[in-house]
């Protein structure tokens, strides 16, 4: 991955556990079953995830992470601050993503989504990303399905 990532007021950087506090508080605003502050310093520590963190100056405006099991890779969040929404930060961490799980040799990235997230499933569709199963009851507080979604990502020889 590049260092920066220019995106609309913000530069998409590595995150590091400088971040986590702000990255916690995020979780707590953004998903109502929130990961706690210490899975996230583990996450972002552990050398088989990959957050990034969409930067204005100190400030966490959003954040994404994924965990690699090659050949796959697995997208476990996404959140951009509510005040920061509809800017395109939230696309520019799936495409970093997208590259970064490509450029580690993932041959295919996933993510679930709960199924009343219009505006995530419509963000995920037009990147590429179909649909190929349902988990029930997945989500808790409140109990949802997931749905499942997957992008393979073609060889250097296919792309």
């Amino acid at each position: 991955m590049s260092d920066k990532v220019r995106t609309t007021a913000c530069l998409i950087v590595p995150a590091t556990t400088a971040e986590v506090p702000q990255i916690a508080a995020l979780e707590k605003v953004c998903f109502s079953d929130p990961w706690s502050e210490a899975v996230l310093t583990e996450s972002v520590g552990h050398p088989l995830y990959r957050f990034l963190a969409a930067m204005d100056g100190k400030t966490v405006l959003g954040y994404a992470g994924m965990f690699l099991t090659l050949p796959e890779a697995q997208i476990a969040n996404i959140a951009v601050a509510p005040e920061a929404r509809r800017r395109g930060i939230g696309r520019r961490l799936l495409r970093e993503l997208y590259r970064e799980a490509a450029s580690a040799g993932a041959e295919v990235i996933f993510l679930e989504v709960r199924e009343h997230n219009a505006a995530a499933i419509s963000l995920y569709e037009q990147e590429g990303f179909v649909k190929v199963g349902m988990r029930r009851n997945y989500y808790s507080n409140p109990t949802e399905n997931a749905y499942l979604y997957q992008r393979v990502i073609p060889r250097p020889s296919e792309a």
